[in-house]
């Protein structure tokens, strides 16, 4: 058996790095079918002339955030699963396949996520990091608080669909609310062994500690409050 996987692409100005992950959900090894949708935040460089060049569609949303990105690529989506990565990213070759079979063989699962590791730091660095990140994803799910990543996230449509997709009045944090309030249709898995290839851009210039004490800080901050914070910044 297989299934039909629509991977959903946010991307705004990313025209330097946008072509790596199309060209990884290009070359997927998987029984699955693949559609590949971008969803451009109206950018004003090369990035929509590139995604042209691998995308089954480029769907153009003005209003600019992860959320509405992906929402609007979602809206377009076909698939009975969608798959979220990031402009910046990089998959593994068995990604797909994994994903789609996680959903096949359960068929109350209702999400899947995995980690990410930086794959443009020294490798003891990237291997080090990737692996620390990854630990934190699983004692996370473990513990109950699911605290998935938007560029490794992947969830069936129909359930999608019932919760009203992504919170786009979130400017960070659209991931977290999403599984939070998804899993309440079904199961939630976290998935180790499927791990992102993604920028290290924004650790290069907040350093490690500041990276972290934002993301945990917001993490917090969004299960207390139900918000979290817009102040993040847009780096190219």
């Amino acid at each position: 058996m297989f299934m039909l996987i629509s991977v959903v692409v946010p991307a705004l100005n990313e025209e330097k790095r946008i072509e790596a992950v199309l060209k990884s959900v290009r070359s997927q090894n998987t029984r699955h079918s693949i559609e590949l949708i971008v969803g451009d935040g109206c950018s004003e460089d090369r990035t929509v002339e590139i995604a042209k060049r691998y995308a089954d569609r480029v769907v153009k949303e003005k209003r600019r955030s992860a959320a509405w990105q992906r929402q609007a690529g979602a809206n377009a989506a076909k698939g009975e699963v969608i798959a979220f990565a990031d402009a910046d990213s990089v998959l593994p070759g068995d990604w797909a396949e994994k994903i789609g079979n996680e959903f096949l063989n359960d068929k109350g699962l209702v999400a899947v996520y995995s980690s990410a590791y930086f794959n443009d730091v020294p490798r003891l660095e990237s291997k080090v990091t990737g692996f620390l990140f990854s630990l934190y994803m699983l004692l996370a799910y473990l513990s109950g608080f699911d605290n998935p990543t938007g560029q490794n996230l992947a969830v069936r449509r129909s359930a999608f669909g019932k919760i009203g997709g992504f919170n786009t009045s979130l400017k960070t944090c659209e991931d977290v609310d999403l599984v939070r309030r998804i899993k309440n249709l079904g199961k939630v898995k976290f998935l180790w062994g499927n791990a992102a290839g993604v920028s290290g851009r924004r650790v290069k210039k907040t350093g490690y500690l500041g990276y972290a004490l934002f993301h945990v800080r917001n993490f917090f901050r969004y299960l207390r409050k139900g918000t979290s914070n817009g102040n993040y910044e847009d780096l190219r």
